[in-house]
């Protein structure tokens, strides 16, 4: 019995998809007509730029085709993103389809002057994805830093390639539309991942544009990126080099991180804010260093602990110079204190709290080089 009502209920399912497809236009026009693939540009990459009052620049590319060409990549200026991909439709043969778009490049002028249209447009729009990655650009526009990738492959290649070695490269994690949305909606503030061109004219990871209502205000590099992916957990094999106490330099491997936001109270005022993280690390290079000796490891975590606490520091700095909670620091520290939650919130200020740092280090053994 229980298999014939699930056979019903597959076959009624299958009707109704089968009615969707039919061809009925007038009662489902927001469905897309069917198009051969081989007459469809699927666009993988999106620029948007600032261009004169209120308009934007919107860039398109395609990855590298199979066959070896160059990728397609275009452009068109309009009052609205919308617009501007209308618009595009009429600069080749093919049909441009947005639906593949997995990142979206936002130039530095237009950070400055409001990210919000283009995070709503996302939102929006049939054929955009939240989970789309979102970049900053740092010093550049979006669509020059699109059109100079499409010179020796492609931008969608190249970020695929960045976002699978970031882990490596340990300089900033990606960060998808809808997280940077829940962000805003929560507290008005959050942090995007940076893209400058390098010295070679490639692109290269620049750490996080901070962003303060809707706005990029600056920047976290450097050390201070590296103390916001401490801060999230985000470590994936970062190298940290320290003085051996023997002499010489030892390379120490992160492979974890958490940190935890604590209130710090006097009576009923709140006084502070403490950052507490416990860091792992493996011994990834140090010649005759032998970590069975308990004051040798002792040192080098005693080390270790000094410069990721220098890190998380200067990220959380970052939110008092700017006078805003780009990492989110309110709602974590109240869920190591839901009781005072309310106390908490009236009193928050995270551009007026000092916050202290405390790190946790633990170098594991199993990478011993004696």
């Amino acid at each position: 019995m229980r298999k014939t009502r699930r056979k019903r209920r597959a076959l009624a399912l299958w009707a109704a998809l089968c009615t969707l497809l039919s061809g009925c236009t007038d009662q489902f026009g927001f469905l897309p007509y069917a198009r051969e693939l081989e007459e469809t540009a699927l666009m993988q990459t999106m620029g948007v730029d600032a261009a004169g009052t209120g308009a934007v620049r919107v860039t398109a590319s395609t990855a590298v085709p199979l066959d070896g060409d160059k990728p397609l990549v275009v452009g068109e200026t309009a009052g609205t993103i919308s617009g501007a991909c209308l618009s595009m439709q009429a600069q080749g043969a093919s049909y441009i389809f947005y639906g593949h778009v997995g990142q979206i490049l936002l130039g530095e002028e237009l950070g400055r002057r409001d990210i919000g249209p283009v995070l709503d447009y996302v939102l929006r729009d049939v054929e955009m994805r939240l989970e789309t990655k979102l970049y900053l650009v740092q010093g550049d526009t979006a669509a020059g830093m699109i059109e100079q990738a499409a010179q020796e492959g492609s931008a969608p290649e190249r970020l695929e390639a960045m976002e699978a070695d970031g882990g490596l490269l340990s300089q900033s994690m990606t960060r998808t539309v809808e997280e940077v949305l829940e962000d805003l909606e929560e507290n008005g503030c959050t942090y995007v991942p940076a893209l400058r061109t390098g010295e070679e004219g490639d692109m290269t990871a620049a750490g996080y544009g901070l962003i303060k209502d809707g706005r990029l205000v600056g920047w976290a590099q450097g050390e201070a990126a590296s103390g916001v992916n401490l801060l999230m957990g985000a470590v994936d094999a970062d190298i940290i080099e320290v003085d051996l106490p023997q002499g010489g330099r030892a390379a120490l491997r992160l492979v974890g991180a958490k940190s935890r936001v604590e209130p710090v109270w006097e009576g009923a005022r709140l006084t502070g804010v403490a950052i507490r993280c416990k860091v792992e690390a493996n011994l990834a290079e140090g010649s005759r260093t032998d970590l069975s000796q308990a004051d040798v490891r002792g040192e080098l975590e005693k080390r270790l602990e000094y410069r990721t606490g220098q890190r998380i520091q200067a990220a959380a700095d970052l939110c008092r110079e700017y006078g805003g909670d780009f990492f989110q620091m309110e709602n974590r520290a109240g869920w190591s204190a839901p009781l005072n939650w309310t106390r908490l919130q009236e009193q928050w200020e995270i551009g007026e709290l000092p916050v202290t740092v405390e790190v946790q280090a633990h170098i594991r053994r199993g990478y011993d080089a004696v």
